[in-house]
């Protein structure tokens, strides 16, 4: 049962390899540890050493694990990243071992039967299996966290305070809570003495201390003990609600739900069914609601209790499976304990999908090395949300590439000309820092990530919507000519120094490109002009104050009537600038995101699918629907196909 486990855990690090931000400091750790080694002046710590210290105990195991494969890997010339996905192993691993190991102990507790219940259940669910492999501060102290619940069940108490200890002391020190239930749960029954208690846990506290501050004040460079100051920085200080807060019932309907998926709904049942589990699952409910009275939630605080709450649902299954036969009711509900596995499943992939979209820093650097294999001595420069979505010293593979990770640098800053290639932060082309790089560099390829989830009538009925959000950029080769007035131009305008008509060039095809492909996916009937009495958009019927203004006409072979332009203040060219580019990025969403569309759209022939058509006008006409074109336009006399190509044809001269 371990082995499958441990395969399918495999499997999501094989198809979502990179880490975020959250991994940083341990999946860097373990890099210097196995590159750098002794010299710590080259360790990222050192450069990024983030709000408070972290222990290097996790990461020195691990690196211990895989140093023989990674100088093999040295000595074969194969790249280093392959060493980022022997350390998610290993960690993995430890989490498997320590998971069958419980395993174990519920088969003998309860009988086989509720273990592969509970295997199923574990192995069907999403973020368990998505987490034990990725080095986060939580993941470090899970095995020993299951190891110690492990030693609580069989009674082995010497073992169960030692782990306890060392997953507190050293890794998360909010642990004490959850064990500490358990271990008052023991002292209430008089399973375990004060003293019994005091002779192993004083030697053992005071090793594991001195273990931690040893080791960490070696790597620190200064005496700490890293998780005392996690502890008073998170908990004492409160400072982790500076990085979001939630509702206090959030775990319980939210995170929860999420992690367990559908057999979150079995663990009432299973608590009542079967009084044994109640010791079990009691303590780890109630860590749920203690933990909650912090602000700062994530459903990595609380890993823990998964595979708990996983075995009251197991026993429910298993009563019910056990008795399928002694009535129709039964038969019933036994098959909703099959169907719910399938739910589970169904989710896992719904969530693994979407959790494929969240590492767009490492995807493109994986593009990049692929664009620029066998160039040397390469200058990148990674910006900040390249660097957090999967960037990291794993994936910079090439010795003779310089990488970079400057922060706070802006899009006009002349220090990003010595870099021959930018991983940018962008949401589209058109935004203000895309027109400033689009001076120097060009667009090699853009990243997608996750946006939102939508609804559609088509197909499947629920879509995972992704959005441009990291832009691979290449140095011009007459970038460096740029005069430096244009820069300092660019400085005082970012800084909102200047004002007026001093923007950035507007290159004018692609206007002219932009109205061609209005008029090849839009009819001219498109929205059509609407009456006095028509039931038009909600958005689109706030009350305007009209102002006539006069739109300039270009020589395209290609004239329109003057359109009442209407606004609510006096003409504002940052209002009617803004509009220009909500348009460009619709219009630019509906046809160069969509391949099939452009084909349909070149093809020009009668067998074009007219309900793959209708669907796309319908969603056209839902984003377009954002924008109040009712400020701009009288849409009694014009449609908002019109409306549209007179925004984008209106002199931007116009303050």
């Amino acid at each position: 049962m371990g082995l499958l486990v441990f395969l399918i855990a495999a499997a999501q690090v094989l198809y979502t390899p990179f880490t975020k931000v959250e991994e940083s400091f341990n999946v860097q750790a373990i890099h210097d540890l196995l590159y750098h080694q002794t010299n710590l002046t080259n360790y990222d710590h050192n450069e990024f050493p983030g709000v408070v210290p972290r222990t290097f105990v996790g990461p020195i195991v691990i690196s211990a694990c895989i140093a023989p494969f990674s100088l093999l890997f040295e000595e074969l010339e194969i790249n280093k990243f392959w060493s980022q996905y022997l350390a998610r192993l290993i960690l993995a691993g430890f989490v498997v071992y320590a998971w069958n190991n419980l395993r174990t102990s519920i088969q003998q507790k309860f009988g086989y039967s509720v273990a592969i219940w509970f295997t199923l259940i574990t192995i069907t669910q999403f973020h368990f299996m998505f987490y034990m492999s990725r080095p986060l501060p939580n993941i470090m102290a899970l095995p020993l966290a299951i190891l110690a619940i492990n030693y609580w069940l069989n009674r082995s108490k010497k073992r169960f305070i030692v782990s306890s200890g060392a997953a507190i002391i050293i890794f998360r020190a909010e642990l004490v809570i959850l064990l500490g239930l358990y271990l008052l749960y023991d002292i209430y029954f008089q399973r375990i003495s004060i003293k019994e208690l005091l002779k192993t846990a004083i030697p053992a506290g005071i090793l594991l201390i001195l273990l931690t501050v040893t080791v960490d004040s070696i790597f620190w460079q200064r005496l700490t003990w890293p998780e005392a100051e996690v502890f008073w920085f998170n908990t004492v200080l409160n400072k982790s609600s500076e990085w979001g807060v939630s509702p206090f019932l959030w775990y319980i309907y939210s995170a929860l739900p999420r992690a367990l998926g559908l057999s979150f709904l079995l663990v009432p049942f299973g608590l009542y069914l079967e009084p044994r589990v109640r010791s079990l699952v009691i303590p780890a409910i109630v860590f749920v609601f203690m933990f909650s009275l912090l602000p700062h939630k994530e459903l990595r605080f609380i890993i823990y209790v998964l595979p708990l709450m996983n075995v009251a649902a197991a026993c429910f299954c298993h009563r019910i499976w056990i008795n399928r036969g002694k009535s129709l009711f039964y038969s019933f509900l036994s098959l909703i304990t099959v169907g719910h596995l399938i739910g589970n499943i169904l989710l896992t992939m719904f969530l693994l999908v979407i959790s494929g979209t969240n590492y767009p820093g490492g995807v493109a650097m994986s593009r990049l090395h692929r664009i620029a294999a066998g160039e040397s001595n390469v200058a990148i420069h990674i910006d900040n949300l390249a660097a957090q979505t999967g960037v990291s010293r794993f994936t910079e593979i090439n010795p003779d590439w310089i990488y970079d990770k400057e922060e706070h640098l802006k899009a006009c800053d002349k220090k990003l000309l010595k870099f021959d290639y930018l991983l940018i932060e962008a949401k589209d082309k058109y935004s203000h820092e895309m027109r400033i790089f689009s001076q120097t560099h060009e667009i090699l390829e853009f990243i997608e990530c996750f946006y939102s989830i939508g609804l559609q009538m088509r197909s499947f009925p629920v879509r995972i919507k992704t959005r441009p959000c990291i832009y691979i950029l290449q140095r011009k080769p007459n970038a460096d000519k740029i005069s430096i007035d244009y820069y300092e131009m660019m400085e005082h305008e970012e800084n909102g120094e200047t004002g007026g008509s001093s923007g950035l060039p507007i290159e004018v095809s692609e206007d002219i490109d932009l109205l061609n492909r209005i008029d090849e996916i839009i009819d001219d009937d498109f929205m059509e002009p609407q009456s006095e009495d028509a039931n038009y958009q909600s958005n689109l019927q706030q009350p305007t104050e009209d102002i006539v203004g006069d739109a300039e006409e270009e020589d395209d072979n290609e004239t329109y009537p003057e359109i009442e332009i209407k606004r609510y203040y006096p003409p504002n060219r940052k209002e009617l600038k803004s509009t220009r580019l909500k348009i460009r990025r619709i219009i630019d969403k509906h046809t160069k995101g969509d391949v099939a569309w452009e084909a349909n759209v070149r093809s020009n022939q009668d067998t074009i699918d007219s309900i793959l058509r209708e669907d796309k006008m319908k969603e056209l006409a839902d984003d377009l629907s954002e924008i109040d074109f009712k400020k701009f336009c009288d849409l009694k006399t014009t449609t908002i196909k019109g409306c549209m190509k007179m925004i984008l044809k209106t002199n931007r001269g116009n303050k």
